[in-house]
């Protein structure tokens, strides 16, 4: 039976409000008609497919309104033979919006090529981002989503350091030592006072150290590495006695637990996070899997 990956938008987009009598004109060029604006935004996804490797053709359109289309992606996953499908769907109307869903057992790159249409998406000359905030309305508004957008991305990382320049030795990621190194490195970007094997209190007659504590933002980020012997039951027995520590811990508010999966060995990821993320007697749960 086909999953169904949760639906993924692009940020919504005004179209350029009117300007005032006597300012200065924007640069910002016309956006076309209805039709031009959907037959534009259909050639980016398709385009932008292929040029990633993927078939793709467009496989329903509205061409009495020019509001929506649908189109479908396909592709063999290299080193698996396995076939990975979805669709995009193009909403075209006062705001514009483009989701894309899994229609096949896996969805191994469809998030990759989800971002290169996002990349290309803001690239259009008539494209303008809603705003409501200045510069800074566009970044994640908590450390908690800043956070998860850097775990959510951290296979890229990875992946990124098997491609070096003139054919170097990549560097490999391998165990979860390994995964904690990179994601130290990954946290001292982005904040100043991070403390990593911090002892927790006692839980069940015995101390565990946490993998990571930003001190000032009360925040613990636990990983985990699935494996053929840590799968969705062992991985959640083994969340839910670290939540139960955390709970004590003074500097503790909220709780990121980190599953990396390189290996595709969490078999409903969605599931897992969907259980354990909540609020657990005041403690602040997210669950993060992150398969390829």
């Amino acid at each position: 039976m086909a999953s169904k990956a949760k639906p993924k938008s692009l940020p919504l987009v005004e179209d350029q409000p009117p300007r005032k009598v006597g300012s200065k004109p924007t640069h910002q060029a016309k956006a076309p008609d209805k039709k031009g604006r959907l037959q534009e935004l259909t050639s980016l996804v398709t385009d932008t497919a292929k040029a990633k490797g993927w078939d793709a053709y467009t496989a329903a359109k509205d061409n009495n309104n020019f509001k929506y289309a649908t189109v479908a992606v396909s592709r063999t996953t290299p080193n698996t033979y396995q076939q990975v499908t979805g669709t995009f769907e193009i909403t075209c109307d006062e705001k514009i919006k483009i989701t894309y869903h899994t229609t096949s057992f896996n969805s191994w790159g469809l998030e990759d090529l989800y971002d290169a249409i996002s990349n290309e998406f803001w690239n259009l000359p008539w494209v303008k981002k809603k705003t409501t905030g200045g510069e800074n309305s566009t970044k994640p508004a908590t450390d908690v989503a800043l956070l998860e957008r850097l775990l959510r991305r951290f296979h890229r990382s990875v992946r990124q350091l098997k491609h070096r320049y003139a054919d170097r030795p990549a560097l490999a990621i391998e165990d979860e030592y390994d995964v904690q190194d990179l994601l130290h490195a990954m946290l001292r970007s982005l904040f100043d006072d991070i403390r990593p094997e911090e002892y927790t209190p006692s839980y069940a007659g015995g101390a565990s150290r946490m993998d990571f504590l930003l001190k000032s933002e009360q925040i613990v980020i636990e990983t985990k590495v699935a494996s053929s012997s840590l799968r969705d039951k062992q991985v959640g027995e083994q969340l839910m006695i670290d939540i139960q520590r955390y709970q004590a811990h003074p500097d503790c508010k909220r709780l990121l637990c980190f599953v990396y999966d390189p290996h595709g060995n969490i078999r409903n990821p969605a599931g897992l996070e969907a259980d354990l993320t909540r609020v657990h007697d005041k403690l602040e749960v997210k669950v993060i899997v992150v398969s390829p």
